[in-house]
């Protein structure tokens, strides 16, 4: 599977507000949470958000770069998600490699972090395959729930 990532469509966000997943996975649902749709809606002509496709332009997911302070310092951050039918079936190391190396040629970073729920050991597993490491932790409130997160950071040189 040859996946690219593209800017976003209005047919790939009405899309993307309807996915849900199953078991403890429901958390990434899009379509319980209406800030995530509404982001979504306004992503459209985002230059950092694009959607990830196969080689007959299928969707398969979807990325976000976005910059977050740290101690003073801007970071490039990633947001990724993966169309829920194609989750656990062994595409995620092709999915987050095409989304880091693509990205790269776009916006020219040499250090990239992500934040994942503690939960998530598959994704958690999928970074750290493809290089990245656990640099910290935070707590989150998420729908009337508080949640861990794991921040993990990969450098480029």
């Amino acid at each position: 599977m040859e996946l690219t990532i593209r800017r976003r469509t209005e047919e790939d966000i009405n899309e993307f507000i309807t996915w849900t997943y199953e078991g403890k996975y429901s958390f990434y649902d899009n379509n319980i949470q209406e800030e995530k749709i509404e982001g979504f809606k306004e992503s459209v002509n985002s230059e950092r958000a694009f959607s990830v496709i196969d080689e007959n332009e299928n969707l398969i997911g979807n990325c976000e770069f976005f910059d977050v302070e740290d101690d003073g310092d801007l970071i490039v951050a990633v947001g990724v998600q993966m169309k829920p039918s194609i989750t656990g079936k062994g595409y995620g190391s092709r999915f987050v490699k095409a989304i880091i190396e693509q990205g790269r040629e776009l916006l020219n970073f040499n250090h990239l972090e992500l934040a994942v729920v503690d939960f998530n050991e598959r994704a958690i597993r999928t970074y750290e395959k493809e290089g990245f490491i656990k640099k910290g932790e935070f707590q989150n409130e998420i729908r009337g729930n508080r949640y861990n997160f794991i921040i993990m950071a990969k450098d480029w040189e």
